[in-house]
C-alpha cells in the first residue's frame, strides 16, 4: 500500500477576494504563512518519503515549511502547478458570471464548457490520475508522499483517483492548508481523509 497526502497552500489575498488565481503567481498573506507553519507542526516527527510542490510561490512556500520541519528538500514540479483558468484569471465569480452567459452552467458542471484559453479539465483529470499512480508505485510500502498544490488540481486529482466525472468538481471544497489522504492498494485509490484542517485549531 502507498499513501499520498494532497495538501492545499495557505491563504492568499486573492483567496479572500474570491478571485480565480490559476497560474498567476500570487503571494501568501500573513495568515497564510501562519497556516503553513501550523501545517508543518502537524508533520513534526513524521517520516516522509518525498515532498512534491507546485512551483508557484503560494504552494512552494507552504511546502517549504513542511520541508524544514521534517528535514526534506521540496521537489518542485509543474505536474502539480495549478491549472490555467485562461481569461478568467484575476476575475471574481460575480465578474465571470456577468461576462459569460454560460458561466453559471460551468459552476455546476465544468465539463460542459471550455474556459477561453484555459486548460482542458478532462485531460488534466486523467493526467493527474496517472501521475498519482506513478508516485504511488514508485515506492510502495514505504513512508507517505506529500504533494502541496492548489484547490483546482486537488479537485481534479481526487476526481481522477476516484473515477468521478467533472460534474463532481464543485461538490468538493478545500480550505487553505487542508490535508487530503489517498491510499493506493490493489490497483485502486481509496480516499481516507478529505479537507482536514484540524491543525489550524491548535494554538
Amino acid at each position: 500500500m502507498s499513501t499520498i497526502y494532497l495538501i492545499r497552500h495557505g491563504e492568499t489575498k486573492w483567496n479572500l477576494e474570491e478571485r480565480f488565481q490559476g497560474i498567476t503567481n500570487t503571494e501568501l498573506t500573513e495568515k497564510g504563512m501562519q497556516q503553513g507553519k501550523q501545517l508543518a507542526e502537524r508533520f513534526k516527527n513524521k517520516k516522509i518519503s518525498n515532498i512534491y510542490a507546485s512551483p508557484l510561490d503560494r504552494a512552494k512556500i507552504t511546502a517549504g515549511y513542511i520541508g524544514e520541519m521534517v528535514n526534506k528538500d521540496v521537489i518542485l514540479t509543474d505536474d502539480f502547478k495549478e491549472i490555467s483558468f485562461g481569461d478568467w484569471e484575476g476575475l471574481t465569480t460575480t465578474e465571470i458570471e456577468n461576462k459569460y452567459s454560460w458561466a453559471k452552467e460551468w459552476f455546476i458542471n465544468p465539463g460542459n464548457h471550455q474556459i477561453p484559453n484555459g486548460d482542458d479539465m478532462e485531460f488534466e483529470k486523467k493526467r493527474l490520475k496517472e501521475k498519482l499512480k506513478e508516485i504511488a508505485l514508485s515506492n510502495p510500502h514505504t513512508f507517505p508522499n506529500l504533494i502541496v498544490s492548489h484547490a483546482g488540481i486537488i479537485r481534479l486529482a481526487i476526481l481522477g483517483a476516484m473515477d468521478l466525472p467533472l460534474s463532481y468538481y464543485w461538490r468538493l471544497t478545500f480550505g487553505n492548508t487542508c490535508v487530503n489522504v489517498l491510499n493506493y492498494e490493489d490497483g485502486r485509490f481509496v480516499l481516507k481523509c478529505l479537507n482536514d484542517t484540524s491543525h489550524l485549531l491548535k494554538k
